[in-house]
C-alpha cells in the first residue's frame, strides 16, 4: 500500500467512537461522513464512525479515550493508509534487544548510541519506532513500554518511555549468542511471531557451517565458498594441508576472529601454527600435525566437535599484509538488496585475520585502485554482484526475512572472489571511517525503509 504522512491530533472534546478526518483525506480515501471503519495501530484495533472535520491538510483527530484503547504513544505525524474500510496508522517498529541498564542517559550502555542512530535515521519516515527488551512487554494488555529517542518541548533529544502497541515489525538485535539462548528471549520471539503475527527480520545468529552447507551446492554461489569440513578428523586436516598447504581451524559459532588458528605446511620445515593470544600474535612450529593438535587441544575431550577446517586462501596484499573486504548490505523499501558500503580491512603485522581487535586497519574501497590500477571499477562491480547473488541465494534457503547482512569477502592472487563469513547482526565499525559515515547513516535508515515494506506501508 502507498501510505501518506498525516498529522495525528488527540482531543478530549469529542465522542469516543468517532474519528475526525480532514476533507482532503475524505476525498483521497473516498470516505464518507458517518461510515464505520476499523482503525489499527500495531496489534491494536478499534471501530469508529467517520466525522468530517474542518482542518486543512492531512489531519486525523482521535478522541482521547479511543487513543488510549489504541495505546497511542503520543500525538505526532505518522503514516496512514485506508483500504477496505480499514485505517492503518504507523507502522509500529520495535528493535528487540537485551541489556537495559535503567540509566536515563545510557539505557543500553555502550550500545546506546548504536540504537540512537537507528531511531534518528528513520525519523523522517514517521513511524513509531522504539527499542525494547522482553521484560518491557506487558502480555495481559499486549503493550510495550518502549524507549523512544525524541525531542522534548525545548528541542533536546532524549530517551523517553511510552506505553505502545506491540509492533508490526521487529528488527532483532539481541547482542550475542548467550543472550539469544535465554528462555525469556526465545519465548518473546515465539509469542510475537505465532500469537501476534509480527514480522521479525534478522532473527538469530548465523553459524559458519550452516551457511557453508546452504551455499556450497548452489549453482550461483558454490564458486565463492572455500572447501570446509565440520568436526574434522586428524586425517581430514592432513588431507586439507596436503591439498592446500594452508588451512584455518575456526570455531563454527565464533566471531571477531576469536579462537582461529592458521596452520601452514612446508615439506622441509614442518607445520607452523599462528594465532592471536591476548595482545600478541604467536607462532609455533611442530614436526607433525598430531603434535600440533595435541598441543592446542589436549584439554578438550571432544577435540574438534565445534570446529571446522577451511581451505586457506592466499589473499591479495597491501604492503605485504593480507586484505579482505567487509560488504555491508541492506534491503530497501522495494525489497531489493543494496550494497551500502564496502570497506577494505588490512591485517596487522603478523596477524592471521584482518579484524580491528587484532590489529587490523579499516580503509575505504579506494584501496582497489592500488590493487587494480586499470580495472578497479570492474572488480568492485564483480564484488557487489557476488554479494547480491549470495544474499539472494541465502534468503531463499532460510526461514524468516533478512533485511541486513555483513559479508567478509576476499580476492585471491588469481583475482578470484571468495566468501569467508556472513553476519546476520553485522558490526558497524567500518562506518567509523570518515569517508563511510554517510554510508553509515544510509545503512541505519534502511532499517526503517525495509520495515515499512514488511509492514505493507509502501
Amino acid at each position: 500500500m502507498n501510505s501518506m504522512i498525516c498529522q495525528i491530533r488527540i482531543t478530549d472534546q469529542f465522542a469516543a467512537k468517532a474519528v475526525i478526518l480532514s476533507p482532503r483525506l475524505l476525498k483521497n480515501w473516498n470516505c464518507e461522513h458517518g461510515q464505520w471503519i476499523q482503525i489499527e495501530l500495531g496489534n491494536k484495533s478499534v471501530h469508529a464512525r467517520v466525522v468530517q472535520g474542518k482542518q486543512q491538510g492531512h489531519i486525523i483527530t482521535l478522541p482521547a479515550i479511543l487513543a488510549r484503547q489504541l495505546s497511542f504513544p503520543y500525538a505526532s505525524q505518522t503514516r496512514a493508509y485506508f483500504h477496505n474500510q480499514k485505517l492503518r496508522l504507523g507502522p509500529v517498529i520495535g528493535i528487540l534487544t537485551t541489556g537495559y541498564t535503567g540509566n536515563p542517559a545510557t539505557p543500553f550502555g555502550a550500545r546506546t548510541v548504536f540504537f540512537q542512530n537507528f531511531l534518528t535515521a528513520g525519523a523522517s519516515e514517521k513511524p513509531f519506532i522504539y527499542v525494547f527488551t522482553p521484560e518491557m512487554i506487558h502480555w495481559p494488555t499486549k503493550t510495550v513500554t518502549g524507549l523512544y529517542y525524541k525531542k522534548d518541548a525545548a528541542g533536546v533529544e532524549q530517551w523517553v518511555r511510552h506505553v505502545s502497541p506491540l509492533p508490526d515489525v521487529v528488527y532483532e538485535r539481541v547482542p550475542n549468542r548467550k543472550a539469544e539462548s535465554l528462555t525469556r528471549v526465545r519465548s518473546c520471539l515465539l509469542r510475537l511471531k505465532e500469537e501476534e503475527n509480527c514480522r521479525i527480520f534478522n532473527q538469530g545468529f548465523f553459524d559458519k557451517w550452516t551457511i557453508y552447507e546452504l551455499l556450497k551446492d548452489e549453482q550461483r554461489t558454490k564458486g565463492f565458498t572455500p572447501e570446509t569440513h565440520l568436526a574434522p578428523s586428524i586425517e581430514t586436516i592432513k588431507y586439507m594441508l596436503d591439498k592446500y598447504h594452508m588451512v584455518y581451524l575456526k570455531p563454527s559459532g565464533g566471531s571477531l576472529g576469536m579462537g582461529i588458528l592458521r596452520i601452514t605446511y612446508h615439506p622441509k620445515h614442518g607445520y607452523f601454527c599462528r594465532f592471536h593470544q591476548g595482545e600478541r600474535n604467536v607462532l609455533h612450529r611442530f614436526q607433525s600435525v598430531e603434535k600440533l593438535l595435541q598441543y592446542y587441544f589436549r584439554h578438550q575431550p571432544h577435540r574438534f566437535k565445534n570446529y571446522l577446517v577451511q581451505q586457506g586462501i592466499r589473499l591479495l596484499k597491501v604492503n605485504g599484509r593480507p586484505v579482505d573486504f567487509r560488504v555491508h548490505m541492506h534491503k530497501d523499501s522495494t525489497g531489493n538488496w543494496k550494497v551500502v558500503g564496502i570497506a577494505a580491512k588490512v591485517a596487522g603485522s603478523g596477524c592471521i585475520t584482518t579484524h580491528v581487535r587484532t590489529g587490523g586497519t579499516v580503509y575505504t574501497d579506494d584501496i582497489l585502485n592500488h590493487l587494480f590500477p586499470e580495472k578497479a571499477k570492474n572488480v568492485k562491480s564483480s564484488l557487489v554482484e557476488a554479494a547480491i547473488e549470495i544474499a539472494e541465494a541465502l534468503e531463499e534457503k532460510l526461514s524468516g526475512p533478512l533485511g541486513e547482512l555483513g559479508m567478509d569477502m576476499g580476492i585471491d592472487q588469481q583475482n578470484q572472489i571468495w566468501l569467508f563469513e556472513v553476519n546476520s547482526k553485522p558490526g558497524r565499525h567500518i562506518f567509523h571511517h570518515p569517508s563511510l559515515r554517510e554510508a553509515g547513516r544510509q545503512s541505519a535508515k534502511y532499517i526503517t525503509e525495509y520495515s515499512l515494506k514488511l509492514a505493507e506501508f509502501v
